[in-house]
């Protein structure tokens, strides 16, 4: 047990870490990028200018690099949310490999036994024919966060189970084990999450210097 929370501790610090090493490297590098884009447009954009000030300069180099001026914007306002929300499904698709390829059957699925065990005791009939897969979702999530289990381990649960389809599941038919096929359906579904990489990272900052290179060619 105590080589269980060891190692979860571990892994989880772990995650951090790589979704630190993402986001801090690279959120500075797309406001260094955009800031320097930002001064080259005005420094080249200088004659056209003349003594523009306040806020009729955001039209007037918008007028002068429509293109460039718009680019450097979206990439300053979206850049950052984009790597920030790829650079976590990046590390909890890493953490959830490397946890089922690890210890999956020694500290996941108890947790999901444990979960559906208390819905079935305590809430029988969600489980029997009628049943709304959408209630029964809810349910089992609040569930999931409702327990006393380590915060980590049940986002990745509910994160597996919310790519669960339940639609066809026959409910009706009492000579199946619902808990089961559950059960069987999150572990599937957190498999079937594709390897991660780091792909992404160096896409986002390619185009982040693409951009850079055009705007400083004058070519945007």
């Amino acid at each position: 047990m105590i080589d269980n929370l060891k190692y979860a501790t571990k892994l989880f610090g772990t995650a951090s870490f790589s979704f630190l090493k993402i986001n801090i490297p690279g959120q500075l590098l797309i406001i260094i990028i955009g800031v320097i884009n930002l001064f080259v447009i005005v420094y080249q954009s200088g004659t056209g200018m003349g003594h523009t000030t306040g806020s009729a300069i955001v039209l007037l180099l918008f007028a002068l690099r429509p293109i460039g001026y718009s680019l450097t914007l979206l990439c300053i306002f979206v850049g950052p949310f984009l790597l920030f929300s790829l650079g976590n499904k990046y590390v909890i698709s890493k953490t959830i490999n490397k946890l089922l390829s690890d210890k999956g059957e020694i500290l996941l699925f108890p947790i999901i036994d444990k979960i559906l065990t208390k819905i079935k005791s305590n809430q029988p009939d969600i489980l029997k024919k009628g049943t709304d897969t959408a209630i029964l979702k809810l349910k089992l999530i609040q569930e999931i966060r409702d327990s006393n289990d380590n915060k980590w381990l049940k986002r990745i649960i509910i994160y597996g189970f919310k790519k669960v389809n339940l639609d066809d599941v026959d409910f009706k038919d009492e000579n199946i084990s619902i808990p089961d096929i559950i059960k069987n359906k999150i572990i599937t579904g957190l498999k079937n999450i594709s390897k991660p990489n780091r792909n992404f990272f160096w896409i986002i900052i390619g185009v982040q210097i693409i951009i850079m290179i055009l705007v400083i060619a004058q070519i945007i």
